[in-house]
């Protein structure tokens, strides 16, 4: 992790830059160029992208920026940071609710990564497949237990990284993000120039009100949102915990969403254009990238180095998330439960390895599923765009209503900013985690009467 050892005994950020790339490097990932496309393509396209922009903009990136000061203004992770908002509520409800509330925000984030690890293996598996010049389309790669097995050497990996607390992932992360992130847009542009290239910019372009407006579309929108920005999952909430006094911290969260969500639209450009060109269903579900890349990389000269590029870099920015958010989860245990560094890496992989077998093994010959989707889908959609929701506007909410106003804008260090016409301020964002609870369930009523 980019960080120092500052007075106290616990670490900093050497800078806003610092915790820009960090955030970045821990944000961009599988959740933009596995996740988005394939929840563009069950979302239908336009209709979904445009309720994705609005869900980032209004309601993603402030809570964002409110879990991220708090976490900045308690200087305690999640567990912490409940505990005390608990507290000021007064005895009659007690530390320990909100200490609950904080521990089943770690274990859904191990329930995310429990998936996450095994996406992560696909990626690592590709990978070695490509430097073999042997890239198999998804259901050959999947035909056998490659998932399982590239699924536990994701969990090995990751265990030994957290067990050394080394930096070197996080640095790493931080110098190939940029490339990865320059081969995302050479394929998005490659991609036009496919025979599908068009079809792609058309479902970009596609907009239907009914799509719009249904339910599902909203749900899967907020959560892909709240999924790639990490909101709900303590990332922010610990990684905020390390700001040093000073820095931005509305800015330095604009700049993570922008960047963040900038990904995730050429990501999908370039999936769609692969999609249309090679005849694969939009609607391919969980391993529409994974169905899509391999078919472009072994169709064009020189695919086999240009695969093993893509999908090494890729792997290194699943791996960072994957580390990103486990050592958030190690960070309670170490802080309240006192466990060192190596048991606390052995516990959080160890859960997160257990909840993942059934997800991993939803893509082998058991093709264990539930109502005729993949587990994997489910326990994505279940939790990413449901679970994590919830948890992130709840604990907006408590945010907002139970930490003082005037100390959580004195940590966003941000005066009154416009956004075309629009006219914002800190006191806003703070509005928006108070009433999210309030205008979700009007949206649901809404919803189930129309």
């Amino acid at each position: 992790m980019a960080a120092s050892q500052p007075t106290s005994d616990r670490p900093q950020w050497t800078s806003r830059r610092a915790f820009v790339l960090a955030s970045v490097a821990g944000a961009v990932g599988l959740g933009n160029l596995w996740r988005f496309p394939y929840m563009a393509g069950e979302g239908g396209g336009g209709s979904f992208i445009a309720a994705y922009a609005i869900c980032t903009l209004a309601v993603g990136l402030p809570l964002f920026i409110l879990e991220t000061s708090a976490g900045s203004l308690i200087q305690q992770g999640p567990v912490g940071l409940f505990r005390h908002i608990s507290a000021r509520c007064g005895a009659r409800y007690g530390a320990r609710y909100g200490a609950w509330f904080g521990w089943l925000i770690v274990a859904v984030a191990l329930v995310v990564m429990s998936y996450y690890f095994v996406i992560t293996g696909w990626t690592l598996g590709y990978f070695i497949d490509a430097v073999r010049a042997d890239l198999l389309p998804f259901g050959e790669f999947t035909s056998g237990y490659a998932s399982l097995w590239y699924f536990f050497a994701a969990a090995v990996l990751v265990y030994v990284v957290l067990r050394r607390g080394v930096a070197s992932v996080e640095r790493l992360s931080t110098f190939l993000m940029p490339l990865l992130i320059v081969m995302v847009a050479a394929l998005a542009i490659y991609g036009q120039t496919l025979s599908g290239g068009g079809d792609a910019l058309a479902f970009y372009a596609s907009f239907d009100l009914d799509s719009f407006l249904s339910p599902r579309n909203w749900q899967l929108a907020a959560g892909q949102a709240f999924y790639s920005l990490g909101v709900g999952t303590s990332v922010l909430i610990t990684y905020g915990s390390y700001v040093p006094r000073n820095v931005n911290i509305v800015t330095s969260s604009a700049a993570v969403a922008v960047t963040n969500s900038a990904v995730s639209l050429l990501s999908g450009l370039a999936v769609f254009a692969i999609v249309f060109s090679f005849g694969i269903a939009p609607d391919t579900g969980s391993q529409l990238s994974f169905t899509a890349f391999p078919e472009l990389f072994r169709s064009i000269a020189g695919g086999w180095p240009l695969g093993a590029l893509f999908f090494g870099l890729l792997f290194t920015a699943a791996f960072s998330s994957c580390y990103s958010v486990l050592l958030a989860a190690m960070e309670p245990l170490r802080a309240q439960r006192k466990l060192s560094a190596p048991r606390a890496a052995l516990v959080v992989v160890l859960a997160t390895t257990l909840l993942g077998v059934p997800s991993a093994l939803s893509f082998t010959p058991l093709d264990l599923s539930i109502g005729g989707k993949p587990l994997l889908d489910w326990v994505d959609q279940v939790t990413g765009s449901g679970v994590v929701v919830v948890l992130g506007i709840t604990g907006a909410a408590l945010i907002a209503w139970r930490l003082p106003r005037s100390k959580l804008v004195a940590e966003m260090t941000a005066g009154v900013w416009r956004v075309g016409p629009l006219r914002l301020s800190p006191y806003g964002l703070i509005e928006v985690g108070r009433y999210m609870p309030l205008a979700a369930l009007i949206i649901l009523i809404i919803s189930a009467l129309l």
